[in-house]
């Protein structure tokens, strides 16, 4: 098959994919839509009042509910090729490797406007709702902004990476992947968290009475019951924040490369 990029096959490929997918995507926008219903109903129902604190609990559920169904729906993303029975149909599709792969590819890029979407949909609805009782004068809640100090920084970088990392598990798990990818996940992030950053800070810092940190960015620490909070700057800065936006599109060449391995 010629392996030349072409935009007429690609869209072939992509409405294939549509045509075989669309249920299963709107059955997961119906289940998202549901979850983030059961997440806000309370505060509808509740609140009266105004509570700044809403802002970083809704933070809290985005960035662990985004890390949950993103990592499943990438986890899914190449199930057609994990096994060879699957996988023979797929592959033998009459289009390149890098069209029938962006085909899949650019469904975990959707992923992120649509549950935005499905997000800021249902807060809306909520907070127009609780808005309506709140005494007048009072602030009134608008839509959470994800780059606001209420959404935690380490949790706004996994939720770029999430997605990313479990579309390699889908391509190298043929059984399980979501569950697989998931432990190595773990793994990664407690030998980063709990070894490698604690070893550099223990370093770098004396023993203190309390540290918080940000992941290779910041420490925040207690002594003699002042808070210090020290940042990365300048260059270091400039080197570690690519460093770490870097390793997403690598996540995806990585995946690329192994796609191109199941049709050899």
């Amino acid at each position: 098959m010629n392996q030349t990029f072409n935009f007429y096959r690609f869209g072939l490929v992509l409405k294939l994919h549509l045509s075989e997918h669309l249920k299963s995507y709107l059955l997961g926008i119906g289940v998202l839509a549901g979850v983030w219903l059961l997440m806000l109903l309370p505060d509808t129902t509740r609140l009266s009042v105004f509570h700044e604190s809403i802002y970083r609990k809704h933070g809290i559920f985005f960035g662990f509910i985004f890390c949950g169904a993103g990592a499943w729906f990438a986890s899914e993303a190449f199930r057609m090729v994990s096994t060879p029975v699957r996988g023979i149909l797929f592959l033998t599709i009459p289009a390149s490797q890098l069209e029938k792969y962006l085909a899949v590819f650019l469904m975990l890029l959707l992923f992120v406007p649509v549950f935005l979407g499905v997000f800021y949909t249902i807060e809306g609805i909520t907070f127009s709702i609780i808005n309506a009782r709140l005494p007048v004068g009072s602030p009134r809640y608008e839509l959470l902004d994800l780059t606001s100090e209420y959404m935690d920084p380490e949790m706004r970088y996994l939720t770029f990476i999430t997605p990313s990392f479990f579309l390699i598990g889908s391509i190298y798990f043929s059984k399980v992947p979501f569950v697989k990818t998931a432990v190595i996940a773990f793994v990664l992030y407690f030998i980063t968290a709990l070894f490698l950053n604690e070893f550099i800070v223990r370093q770098l810092f004396p023993p203190r009475e309390h540290y918080g940190l940000t992941l290779f960015q910041e420490v925040n620490f207690i002594q003699n019951r002042r808070w210090y909070r020290v940042e990365l700057a300048g260059q270091s800065q400039v080197i570690v924040n690519t460093l770490l936006v870097l390793i997403i599109p690598f996540l995806w060449f990585i995946a690329y490369v192994r796609f191109k391995e199941k049709e050899l």
